[in-house]
């Protein structure tokens, strides 16, 4: 007698071994598999039908469970063998579980068969398989059903009370998604944010670029446009670094803030790639260069293409760095509260700006320092960094151990107040970086106490909102990202966190949630 021609006895499938028996032990217990459909019905895939009515078991012989399938480009070498690879990913996985479906009667058995059927086939939306291990650790994947479940009424394809499918399933997203993990940063040692100083910004140099002799060398051709400021810009050609020819003083204890509208030339050629350093070069009290270079302070090669449009770069610096080594403050410093510094020995500064690959366009450039109102009283810095975490996290940052095979994908939710300031006074961006892949992203938004912002990078999402008080999605807060922003992903292992804004309370908090994602189940 065939195997299949006995299974209307629950003791015959135990007996052949097609299931696991009761007798395992607990630590060598075979995992708990499931399917969720799309309507949220649960089926569960691994029954032992020695204890059960009607239900579902899957037989030896899945396949696609493990790593996924790997698709490599390859460039083959002209005029000789072989090749090289380009690059590989891993491409959409394909699964399938040998699936007996058993009853004690015909009946139930058509009750479970209809149901199943229905439920996948007529869906036709995404499913969730979950394997369960014994030590309570699990991995899911979303999938969607593709065939098998056509039927065959061969002599080992079903009987009176069993029928056997091949079920094919396809996994767009080709990993196995453990369950979510949160971290939770709150508030430590951060006072409420004090008010900005009384004060204004006295700007000590402006240029709407109509002159090439006020830049060295003559750098730059001028050319009219009436919707620019003073109906003049300069293009500097690829690869020119203009230094202003005016030298302003430097205190060292003031801040500073140097401003440019700059745009990807429209004489770049289509390939070339753009990019702009916007920054002050330090001068001694004889007036010869600091040793140290540049100072990038308000753009350091930063990107540009057509769709931009007129972008508007700003920095800020305050003191002088300790020795002359050009690393120290000379990477880009868009926020008030951290301020980039000058070489040490800067009595003056040159502004400076720099064309890298293909031609520049520039509007205008200012540089500006803040002077604090007299007032008897002793200046307290308005500038002052939040610190968020189960211990301290600031720009030094904080370790967060990723438990996945590949990049995971994170969320985080904000909770205010953070970024706010007086009435008049503008938003101070908060930073979230990742220091351990040089990523960050700058979002100038003032949260209001008890309203929480979603910054959600997950791909097919790709969300920055304020969350409405019923936990629905709000106000896109996409245009109150600065820069180029990069919804960075944590990388396996150690990443280092930084998050940096102020205005916070006992009420602010971050919490970060992501879904490890493996190779295999």
């Amino acid at each position: 007698m065939s195997l299949l021609a006995a299974l209307n006895s629950p003791s015959a499938v135990v007996s052949t071994g097609v299931l696991p028996g009761p007798e395992h032990a607990a630590a060598d217990a075979p995992p708990r598999v499931t399917l969720t459909t799309g309507n949220g019905q649960e089926f569960l895939l691994t029954a032992d039908l020695s204890h059960q009515g009607a239900c579902i078991a899957i037989l030896p012989g899945p396949t696609g469970m493990d790593a996924p399938p790997v698709q490599a480009t390859v460039t083959e070498y002209a005029g000789m063998d072989g090749g090289r690879v380009v690059k590989t990913r891993a491409a959409s996985r394909r699964l399938q579980l040998p699936l007996l479906l058993w009853a004690p009667t015909r009946p139930e058995l058509l009750a479970l068969k209809r149901r199943f059927v229905a439920a996948l086939v007529a869906e036709r939306g995404p499913c969730v398989l979950r394997v369960a291990e014994a030590d309570g650790t699990a991995r899911s994947i979303r999938v969607h059903y593709t065939g098998g479940m056509e039927g065959d009424e061969g002599s080992d394809g079903a009987g009176l009370t069993y029928v056997r499918y091949g079920l094919q399933l396809t996994a767009p997203d080709p990993y196995w998604h453990g369950d979510e993990r949160a971290e939770t940063f709150r508030v430590h040692g951060a006072p409420a944010f004090l008010s900005h100083p009384a004060g204004s910004w006295t700007v000590l140099l402006s240029d709407t670029m109509n002159n090439p002799s006020a830049w060295t060398g003559g750098a730059g051709t001028v050319l009219k446009d009436p919707r620019v400021t003073d109906g003049q810009y300069t293009r500097l050609a690829a690869g020119i670094r203009a230094e202003a020819t005016t030298a302003v003083p430097y205190d060292g204890t003031s801040l500073y803030r140097l401003t440019a509208r700059v745009r990807r030339s429209s004489a770049a050629a289509a390939d070339a790639q753009t990019s702009v350093s916007v920054g002050l070069v330090g001068l001694t009290t004889a007036g010869a260069p600091v040793p140290g270079g540049a100072r990038f302070i308000s753009a350091a090669d930063r990107p540009l293409v057509d769709a931009d449009g007129w972008v508007d770069v700003i920095g800020y610096a305050r003191g002088r760095g300790h020795g002359n080594a050009s690393p120290v403050g000379s990477g880009a410093h868009p926020m008030e509260f951290d301020p980039g510094t000058v070489p040490g020995g800067t009595a003056t500064v040159r502004a400076v700006i720099q064309a890298d690959g293909a031609p520049l366009d520039v509007d205008h450039l200012t540089l500006s320092r803040l002077d604090l109102a007299t007032t008897g009283e002793p200046h307290i810095s308005p500038f002052f960094p939040m610190r968020i975490a189960p211990s301290v996290i600031g720009d030094e940052g904080l370790p967060v151990q990723a438990t996945t095979d590949v990049d995971a994908w994170p969320v985080w939710r904000i909770t205010g107040p953070l970024g706010q300031q007086d009435a008049g006074q503008p938003v101070i961006p908060l930073r979230l970086a990742n220091r351990s892949t040089g990523t960050e992203l700058t979002l100038a938004y003032g949260i209001p106490a008890g309203r929480t912002v979603v910054i959600d990078t997950r791909p097919g999402i790709k969300a920055v909102y304020l969350e409405n008080p019923d936990g629905t999605r709000g106000e896109n807060l996409w245009p109150h990202l600065v820069g180029p922003a990069s919804l960075w992903q944590l990388v396996p292992g150690e990443n280092v966190i930084s998050l940096t804004a102020t205005g916070a309370s006992e009420e602010s908090a971050v919490t970060l949630t992501y879904q490890p994602r493996h190779l295999g189940a």
